[in-house]
């Protein structure tokens, strides 16, 4: 699988959304995520995560301020093949098969059709056996290992996930939380995670950071010297995990103390 070129740093300077002319989701956000590595964003919920995301991604316009993937718009990025995003929900086509479904982040991304590297890619995530199924036929968590096959297929410089274990019950969540990230790992993309898992954001990630309640402000920048593969019982684990919550109650008084200004 070819890549559209090396993984890219992302730039967000003065970044700010504001919806309905009065709601305003992201504050004046400036952060660079460095690239190659991997980015875990915590914060409650409705705190403005996936819209940082979706203004990473292009998804969204910016009220004030900019984003930059390695000195440009996302938008040539996605252009070019170079950013490729999973959600939630896996969105797969019900009547597409599952290699038709991986295929398609090429065709998506206006990449040249490579019928190996779908196979290599769909048994990497262990649905070897399963190129023909459709979607039905899957279970949730088969359907979210098609999805991020869909997104790793195109070998993007940038790779975002919004909360994609986040629907699947506890186990399963827990055995693609061990099975997938390698993958995206080995590619060395730069990968933003969105989780409200402060456990997952400590196994997976090598920075955490932590956003205030709406609007997102950065609360705390946390790094994850730990080796891989992470142990969550141990003591070095547990230390960053009670550090991080403690980041987050510091986020909510924050946000109470301005409120009451």
């Amino acid at each position: 699988m070819d890549r559209p070129g090396p993984p890219a740093p992302i730039e967000c300077t003065g970044l700010s959304r504001l919806f309905d002319g009065s709601i305003l989701a992201v504050d004046g956000i400036d952060i660079t995520f460095a690239a190659g590595r991997t980015t875990a964003l915590l914060g409650p919920s409705g705190c403005g995560k996936s819209t940082l995301l979706r203004l990473i991604a292009g998804l969204e316009e910016p009220t004030a301020g900019q984003v930059r993937i390695a000195g440009e718009p996302p938008a040539a990025l996605c252009r070019q093949g170079g950013l490729s995003i999973a959600f939630q929900d896996p969105c797969l086509l019900p009547w597409l098969t599952v290699a038709k479904n991986v295929a398609l982040g090429r065709k998506l991304a206006r990449q040249a059709p490579d019928p190996q590297g779908v196979d290599q890619i769909i048994n990497l995530v262990g649905l070897g056996g399963f190129q023909n199924a459709r979607p039905a036929s899957l279970s949730g968590g088969m359907r979210q290992r098609a999805a991020i096959a869909r997104a790793l297929i195109t070998r993007p410089r940038v790779l975002l996930l919004d909360e994609p274990f986040g629907a699947l019950d506890a186990l399963t969540r827990r055995q693609l939380a061990q099975d997938l990230p390698p993958l995206w790992q080995d590619q060395a993309a730069t990968t933003l995670l969105v989780t409200h898992s402060v456990d997952e954001a400590v196994m997976l990630a090598h920075r955490i950071v932590i956003l205030s309640p709406r609007p997102a402000r950065v609360v705390a920048d946390i790094a994850v010297p730990l080796p891989q593969p992470r142990n969550p019982e141990s003591p070095a684990f547990r230390r960053i995990v009670g550090e991080i919550l403690a980041q987050l109650a510091r986020g909510g008084e924050m946000a109470q103390s301005l409120a009451a200004q």
